[in-house]
């Protein structure tokens, strides 16, 4: 009988040990997208802010909170355009997103499944003087499911104002 309970004990342990370093691998591989899209949504912002205001920039983004879901693709921009010398009118979110989709097309970057959205800026706003703007790289699918989430909010606010 105590030969049962120790082989079902060393079957517990190889299933613990196999769903940790399976954990391990997968939030490694997760880390590292997420870690390659960042720095390929950074030079592409930043390039492309430089080309619509001649300033030349170097922002790093931060991610976008987890509350999305993981493995959202989704980078936080911010910087004071005051510093820059620059105002509200000189560029918008439609003229950085035209030129994120150019820049993506220029550089051949892949998207989801052939998405014909590859950067998506999904918000832009200011606070206290800084300008924050969020841009999504659709590399995966949760980032497109939260990209489709958002416009879903979006339409149901613009709802309820009227």
């Amino acid at each position: 009988m105590s030969f049962f309970w120790l082989v079902l004990l060393a079957v517990i342990v190889v299933i613990l040990i196999y769903v940790a370093v399976h954990r391990l691998l997968i939030n490694r591989a997760t880390l590292m997208l997420k870690n390659q899209a960042q720095s390929v949504t950074d030079q592409a912002v930043n390039d492309c802010l430089t080309q619509l205001t001649g300033h030349s920039f170097s922002l790093s983004s931060e991610i976008v909170a987890d509350v999305w879901g993981k493995g959202v693709l989704a980078f936080e921009f911010h910087f004071t355009p005051a510093q820059y010398h620059l105002t509200h009118d000189q560029f918008s979110r439609d003229d950085l997103e035209k030129k994120l989709t150019e820049y993506a097309k220029q550089n051949q970057i892949q998207s989801f499944e052939k998405s014909s959205t590859v950067f998506k800026v999904t918000d832009w706003w200011t606070y206290e003087n800084v300008l924050h703007i969020d841009v999504a790289y659709v590399l995966n699918e949760a980032t497109r499911e939260y990209i489709a989430d958002l416009r879903r909010l979006d339409q149901h606010d613009q709802k309820s104002r009227k």
